[in-house]
């Protein structure tokens, strides 16, 4: 079975994803509300999905069931600069927030690369 780039192969929890993330200085926490937009948990701006980079992804799949495929996201907030995750549901379980920033937001993870050690076997 191949694997896709991003997505954990040797059944990483989400738990332990987090802990990689915290542990490389992605430690602010957001909020993906109804429209797509994001709330920083540092300083409390809202900023739209189009002005949100995403500069890593890590997807989880859920070994039988799709209700547990899950996407975690690194993100900047361009108000404050606070580094951080923000998780969301990845496939057929997806809300119309969650679609609209994953479309929107500017993937930068192949610009600038991924942040290091942000998660094992990431590109």
């Amino acid at each position: 079975m191949a694997e896709t780039p991003g997505a954990p192969g040797d059944n990483t929890t989400l738990v332990e994803v987090l802990k990689d993330y915290e542990d490389a200085g992605w430690t602010t926490a957001f909020e993906v509300l109804e429209d797509g937009s994001v709330r920083c948990g540092t300083c409390q701006v809202v900023t739209a999905p189009s002005s949100l980079e995403i500069h890593s992804l890590r997807r989880l799949e859920g070994a039988s069931d799709p209700d547990d495929m899950l996407a975690v996201l690194a993100v900047r907030c361009p108000s404050c600069g606070g580094r951080g995750v923000v998780v969301v549901n990845f496939g057929p379980e997806m809300t119309e927030g969650q679609v609209r920033l994953m479309h929107e937001a500017e993937d930068r993870r192949f610009h600038d690369g991924a942040p290091p050690a942000a998660a094992p076997g990431e590109v």
